[in-house]
């Protein structure tokens, strides 16, 4: 009966054979078909490829077939890490200077094979007396020529005829035949017996040949058939393997030996008793006879995982029959030789306890364990099925002579016998297993399966509840472990405290995201146990998503109970790894930043003249920076210690200033440790070092003695204030990311569509982000995103995501983009612009695998970075050469300086008082350009050392585009748990967010940086924010304490190389001070004319009047009134003049325009109707972009209809518009438009992925820039001219300090320095002196209520008339947000029934300013679950107060009221008539002047 296999084999072939038959049905596609559904059956990977595929795709669709559990998962394995983050304490040791002077390089000869020393010969003898010989290939042996041939005989007639003539049956019927009838023929012709022998003779030699053929094809037969149906009983012989083994023992068993003699050294040396002096194994050798194998057994039956074997084998070196007498004659037997020290110091005495001629042999049951990741080899669990015979000679007294056989002794044999036997049967004979977990011994040490770090800060514990009730307060302390096993670090002890502040930051290494990372909470015990109190538990899958989790409250439980609550951050660093890129390997970036695994293995030729006896018992320090990080065992009597403890992961957050120290000590109990000797060597050298494969170091202050010192290097992306200053790199130059769209996006959401935005991460940590589009899957950005690049090896991810209001951002695919695409060097070494702007369409895909749903579009370009040359750093580097004692090598083949990213200058100490007011604001002499963090390790990549620019302060500033990088030192904050951001011009997300400083007094010691478009008009805002939560927000709401803003080019010009203490003051006037060093990094970039802040800004129009309208109504005129349309959008509606052709309007508005080149700007004007539908009287298009920045311009415009004209007076003042938080693809409102540009220039933000909301970054116009100068532009001495005072500040402008400027009156003025918005401008007066009635505060005023020109503060009054045309079966109310500055509800009617018309008239009243930006929202409301979104559209207030308006939203109609009442009494709308050109616009000498082109 046929087996499963052969069945499925037989439907295989039939299919295949009916495909062939030209008379079946069956297509060769259905054999095909069949086929790959029966292997897939059996689990062998079968493919069905498309026949025009190419090799690439088809490549692509085996490899999406690999399961992911195919590739390798990272084992759970932590490991506490120690730090080079500067805790303030002193350095340990005194060393030397680091040095690669210590580094031994062995001569090596013309081949490339090391030369060796007499050193190398005498170790080389003392190992061969050690472990019996020295390595060598094969023994002595007789020769095989000189025995006797045991070649096979064959027959001259086997050589000579033919296969084919012998062999057969016939043949040998045939040859019986012909011998009878040549005997018969022979007795007829009357021939004689000797012809009878003749023919028997020739017929007899050629009936042996054939019938030879025939036994040997009969016997290969059988041994085929017995090979395919063998017995479960047989054996196989293993010839193979001991034929191996013979050649190969003489090479791996001194290797074999020296390992055990290593190995046990180390443990009898930390496990002599205390009588003892010392135990040592002299001697470890096991022959020169290898072990045997008899034979295996296999069990094919077994599971289709694992693999079962016997083996039977024999180690017994005394048996001697097998052996010649060559082998005989240079046999080494098995010897160990213990030495056992009996005493102290000098008065001690070794005895030798020798153990000889083992033998060994048994069965041993192998089940090896199989997996699918690599090594494929999950464990072996091996056991003996019977006892094992075992057999030896001991001589434990008189050594090798004198020595007698314990054995001798009746009874001690069997009695040793059993106890070895006792001890090894509960480890492995049946039915016990000794496991091997091959797995994890080939896994590593936990930074080569490292994905990361977490760092995790325990700021303290509430409510710790002791179980005893009756024992007190507890003594707690905190452990940090995996999955509650082996504690990783360990917080102090704080006494009697339910409530206890720890305030520690702990490192681990993080190999899986899988473990739960546990705080167990103890209460410290003098005397007995200390007991457990709890665990907070948190998984470390939520850290794979989001990497920061500040002030994370973590429910402390016992038995199910809670006992109290730990406060913790937890971070995490992804560890960058090397990527595939077109079939290469691209090793990861180069950083400042990773994990260092420091080793030391052993030393030798210690000096042993410090020892009364010559033998140290040593142990070795590791340091770093001076600091002790790790301890090795103490060993005895020993000059050439092994250490297998030696190694130490450090997380390094400076790789270019990490020095890396060893101290080996000689153990003293009473005397003192006495050092040894010390060295010292900077971690980018000691890698370099080993990169050369040089890995022994002489000790200095030491007459003898080496060290072998390894290092293991993982690049970290570190962030935030671990970053620190060491950890800042330097950018290459800048990727300009345009993001145009999206289209066919997935759709998560069960009601509505997804809320998409984009973000881009680099390796993993957010750098920035698009606004967010609602309910859309096909959302139009048009944002320019800039992000600083670091390596041509960085590799970018462009992740769109779908914004929640409650919990965590979804994921709707990313696309990768490699930087080396776009990254390129000359033959200088310097990096060249890439500027093509190709549009790319990519597929988005979820963790950018599986099938792509949804196009983004989008361009990059990149620009690079000057390398600007800095002098200090050029001075220190002189300096070290003359310090060094050894001539400096000039390296050609280092892309970056070595001591790149160093800002010398941000770094200096200043003596005395600090800086508080600059003497002027003059420029320091030498700016100090900071460089590079890349080391000055080889790199392959980039063998060139790019050329360095020598440039002046002034020429410096010259550059219109570049990084501002800024060194953040400390500062005096007006209350504790808040932090800081940085924000550029027209920004919604900060560039830079501080760690979150915990008391009023912080010292940050950060260093970020911002892209600049425009450096003479770029903004620059400081603001102080603390984080609220409050009950019931959608999210954890960022409040803003106090802020700073101000123009760029002059905070530049007076921080440039010089640490300022600028000051803020917050809503309570308390002031707030933040020390900070600013640099600038040229970028060789020609800014797109439609980012250029001549292209946007705010446009106010004077409607004034038009003449000669066509009469629409049967009295010859008209009721004319003029409506405004921005993109598509309306955005201004004129009152209504009754019965005339000649209206006189004299009315203006302001709105803010993203892009002038891109605009759609029209006006159209009415004939209003009571009743009817307006009628269209004539309309214009007007072309902003031949407007003169701050200069007014009157046009007069034809209409299109029938005839007449309208009369406009334009002005455009530029300005930075700030993104709106929530863009939406419903409308498009004011910033909206199919050709918009709105940019965002993001630095390096210290929290990957974390939204940051409150409040809007508003533009130059907020407020104005209040200066500590005053109309005359004088100025005080006492003050550090950062600081404004209101005293001089008659209205809210900004005034420019040239010659053009009025001595007095409103006007525009160059803003120097930052100016503390909302401290002046919180109280806008008008020009003739009267105050508003209110005092906006900082968070109720638009970015246009306090700028020249802009409407001022009023009463808003809206009147929710009516609905219609929404389903009959909707419960609907209507919601009226504020949008500007900061989006809040300030109305909401009550909901009806809706069978056609609902009526509300409901009225709201709110203060804002005539330009204020509102959404009307139409919702649809449920009892229970969350309300439909039936509509929103844009609205601006009706400041003429004409009537109600019919607003189109969703698929019904909203009826609408709204009036304005402005407080003031006088309207302000002179101010025009002073403006002047101010800072915004270009000097006479930049060629954007006019319009842009």
């Amino acid at each position: 009966m046929a087996t499963e296999r052969d069945a499925s084999e037989l439907k295989q072939q039939g299919a295949i054979e009916a495909a062939r038959d030209p008379e079946s049905s069956v297509t060769s596609n259905d054999a095909q078909r069949k086929l790959v559904e029966e292997s897939k059956n059996a689990g062998v990977a079968a493919f069905t490829f498309d026949p025009d595929a190419s090799p690439e795709e088809k490549r692509a669709q085996a490899k999406a077939a690999i399961p992911d559990n195919l590739r390798r998962p990272r084992k759970a394995q932590g490991v506490a890490i120690a730090t080079d983050v500067d805790d303030g304490t002193r350095a340990s040791y005194d060393l030397p200077s680091p040095s690669r002077a210590g580094a031994i390089v062995l001569p090596k000869d013309q081949d490339g094979r090391t030369i060796a020393d007499e050193n190398d010969a005498r170790e080389e003898e003392d190992l061969a007396a050690k472990v019996g010989w020295s390595q060598r290939f094969g023994w002595p042996m007789d020769s095989v020529t000189e025995g006797e041939s045991l070649l096979d005989h064959t027959t001259w007639l086997e050589g000579t005829v033919p296969d084919q003539y012998f062999g057969e049956w016939y043949h040998n019927a045939a040859v019986i035949i012909f011998a009878c009838l040549s005997s018969w023929l022979v007795a007829v012709l009357g021939g004689g017996l000797g012809w009878v022998i003749i023919i028997m003779a020739g017929c007899s030699t050629y009936y042996r040949t054939s019938i030879r053929r025939v036994r040997r094809n009969f016997r290969d037969d059988i041994t085929r058939e017995m090979a395919l149906k063998k017995l479960d009983t047989d054996h196989e012989s293993l010839e193979w393997i001991n034929s191996f083994l013979v050649k190969f023992w003489p090479i791996y068993q001194p290797v074999l030996a020296q390992t055990v003699i290593n190995s046990v050294d180390q443990v009898l040396s930390s496990a002599t008793p205390s009588f003892l002096d010392s135990l040592r194994l002299k001697t470890f050798t096991l022959g020169s006879k290898p072990p045997r194998m008899d034979h295996v057994k296999t069990y094919p039956k077994a599971e289709d995982d694992t693999i079962i074997m016997d083996w039977k084998f024999s180690f017994t070196p005394n048996d001697k029959e097998d052996m010649t007498a060559r082998q005989l004659q240079n046999k080494i037997d098995p010897k160990v030789v213990l030495e056992i020290r009996i005493g102290k110091a000098m008065i001690s005495k070794g005895l030798d306890v020798i153990v000889e001629k083992m033998a060994f042999s048994g069965i041993m049951r192998l089940k090896i364990k199989l997996q699918f990741p690599f090594p494929h080899v999950e464990k072996i669990e091996m056991c003996f099925l019977e006892r094992p015979n075992i057999d030896y000679v001991c001589k434990p007294l008189g050594g090798e002579t004198f020595g007698f056989d314990i054995n001798f002794i009746p009874g001690l044999e069997s009695f040793i016998q059993e106890q070895i036997h006792g001890n090894l049967a509960p480890m492995m004979y049946a039915p016990n297993v000794f496991p091997i977990e091959v797995a994890k011994m080939l896994a590593g040490s936990p930074v080569d399966q490292a994905i990361g770090v977490v760092a995790i800060t325990i700021h303290g514990a509430q409510g710790l509840k002791n179980p005893d009730n009756f024992a007190g307060n507890p003594d707690p302390y905190a452990v940090v472990t995996f999955n509650k096993r082996a504690p990783l670090a360990q917080t102090k002890v704080v006494k009697d405290s339910p409530n206890p502040r720890w305030g520690e930051t702990h490192y681990v290494i993080v190999t899986s995201f899988n473990d739960s990372l546990d705080l167990i909470v103890y209460d410290y015990n003098d005397f007995r146990k200390d007991k457990e109190l709890g665990v907070a538990s948190f998984p470390l899958e939520r850290i794979e998503e989001l990497g920061v989790y500040e002030n994370e409250r973590l429910e402390v439980v016992a038995h199910g109970k809670a006992r109290g609550v730990v406060n913790a951050d937890i971070r995490f660093f992804p560890v960058l790894e090397a990527t595939e890129h077109e079939g290469t390997i691209e090793p990861p970036p180069e950083t400042n930043t990773g994990i260092l695994r420091y080793t030391i293995e052993q030393a030798k030729d210690l000096d042993g003249t410090k020892s009364l006896v010559g033998l140290l018992n040593p142990y070795a320090v590791l340091l770093l920076n001076g600091k002790e990080v790790h301890q090795t065992k103490k060993l005895k009597r020993t000059n050439n210690p092994i250490w297998d403890n030696g190694s130490k992961e450090i997380l390094i957050t400076d790789r270019k200033n990490a020095k890396l120290g060893l101290a080996i000590k000689d153990d003293r109990e009473i005397a003192g440790d006495q050092l040894i000797g010390t060295h010292q060597i900077k971690l980018d050298d000691m890698l370099d070092m080993m990169e050369k494969g040089h890995d022994w170091y002489n000790l200095s202050s030491a007459k003898s003695g080496r060290a072998k010192l390894t290092a293991q290097w993982k690049p970290v992306a570190l962030s935030g204030v671990l970053a620190g200053t060491g950890g800042y790199q330097t950018p290459i130059g800048v990727m300009r990311l345009h993001f145009k769209s999206a289209r066919d996006l997935r759709n998560f959401e069960t009601m509505g569509k997804s809320d998409p935005y984009v973000r881009v991460l680099l390796s993993g940590i957010e750098k920035g982000r698009t606004v967010t589009h609602r309910n859309t899957l096909s959302p139009e950005w048009d944002e320019v995103i800039y992000i600083p690049m670091h390596s041509s090896r960085d590799r970018l991810a462009l992740e769109v995501m779908d914004a929640e209001k409650m919990g965590k951002d979804r994921s709707l695919g990313l696309v990768e983009i490699f930087a080396g695409d776009y990254i390129t060097q000359d033959e200088n070494g310097e990096y060249l612009v890439h500027n093509t702007k190709k549009i790319h369409e990519s597929g988005l895909r979820l963790h950018g695998k599986g099938i792509a749903k949804g196009t983004l579009t989008y361009t990059v370009s990149f620009y690079s970075c000057l390398n600007v040359a800095d002098p200090e750093e050029e001075e220190e580097e002189a300096k070290e050469i003359e310090a060094s004692s050894e001539p400096p090598k000039k390296s050609l083949d280092v892309p970056r300086s070595s001591e790149a990213g160093k800002i010398s200058t941000l770094e200096r100490k200043e003596n005395g008082k600090e800086p508080t007011t600059p003497t002027s604001p003059a420029v320091p002499v030498s700016p100090v350009s900071p460089r590079s963090t890349t080391s000055g390790r080889k790199s392959r990549e980039a063998p060139r050392e790019r050329p360095k620019v020598h440039l002046s302060p002034e020429e410096l500033l010259k550059y219109e585009s570049g990084f501002l990088i800024f060194k953040l030192m400390e500062a005096e904050m007006p209350k504790s748990g808040t932090h800081l951001e940085i924000y550029v011009d027209d920004m919604l997300y900060p560039s830079y967010i501080t760690n979150t400083a915990r008391g009023k007094t912080f010292k940050f010691d950060e260093i970020g940086d911002c892209f600049i478009r425009e450096l003479e008009f770029s903004r620059l805002t400081l603001k102080v924010r603390e984080k609220r939560e409050k009950p019931g927000e959608e999210r954890d709401e960022d409040h803003t304490v106090a802020r700073l803003t101000g123009n760029t080019l002059e905070t530049l010009k007076q921080c440039l190389n010089n640490p300022t203490i600028l000051k803020l003051k917050d809503e309570e006037n308390r002031v707030a001070t933040v020390k900070v060093s600013l640099k600038y990094i040229p970028v060789r970039m020609q800014l797109d004319p439609s980012e250029s802040i001549n292209n946007m800004g705010n446009l106010r129009v004077d409607v004034l009047d038009a003449a000669d309208l066509p009469a629409a109504d049967s009295n010859g005129k008209s009721d004319p009134y003029c409506k405004f349309e921005l993109n598509g959008q309306d955005v201004f509606k004129t009152k209504t003049q009754k019965k005339t052709l000649n209206p006189v309007w004299n009315e203006f508005f302001e709105v803010p325009v993203p892009s002038r080149t891109a605009a759609k700007f029209t006006c159209k004007i009415y004939d209003y109707d009571f009743a009817d539908k307006p009628d269209f009287l004539g309309g214009a298009d007007i072309n902003l972009e031949q407007l003169d920045p701050f200069k007014a311009k009157e046009l007069k415009l034809l209409l299109d209809g029938k005839s007449g004209s309208v009369r406009l007076r334009l002005l455009f003042r530029p300005d930075y518009v700030t993104r709106s938080r929530l863009g939406t693809s419903t409308f498009s409102g004011t910033f909206g438009g199919p050709g918009r540009i709105v940019t965002g220039v993001v630095g390096a933000p210290v929290k990957g992925g974390v939204a940051v909301a409150g409040v809007v970054g508003h533009g130059v116009g907020k407020g104005a820039s209040f200066i500590k100068r005053g109309l005359r532009g004088k100025k005080d001495d006492d003050s550090n001219g950062l600081v404004p005072t209101s005293s001089n500040s008659d209205i809210p402008t900004i005034v420019t300090n040239g010659p053009d400027a009025p001595a007095s009156g409103p006007g525009l003025r160059r803003a120097t320095g930052l100016s503390v918005d909302g401290e002046a401008a919180a109280r806008p007066v008008t020009p003739n002196g009267k105050t508003h009635g209110r005092n906006p505060s900082l968070g109720g005023v638009s970015i246009h209520s306090l700028a020249p020109g802009s409407a001022g503060a009023g009463t808003a009054t809206f009147t929710v008339v009516s609905a219609s045309g929404y389903p009959a079966s909707s419960d609907i109310y209507v919601l009226i947000k504020q949008l500007t500055p900061k989006e809040r509800t300030i109305g909401k009617t009550k909901h009806h029934e809706s069978p056609d018309v609902v009526r509300f008239d409901e009225t709201f009243k709110h203060t804002c300013t005539a330009d204020t930006q509102f959404r009307i929202e139409v919702k649809n409301h449920h009892t229970f679950g969350s309300d439909d979104d039936l509509g929103e559209v844009l609205y601006f207030v009706d400041e003429s107060g004409g009537g109600e308006k019919e607003l189109a939203v969703g698929t019904g109609t909203v009826v609408l009221k709204s009036t304005f009442v402005d407080n003031n009494t006088e309207s302000p709308r002179s101010v025009n008539s002073g403006l002047r050109r101010s800072f915004l616009s270009k000097r006479e000498s930049k060629s954007r002047e006019g319009p842009p082109t």
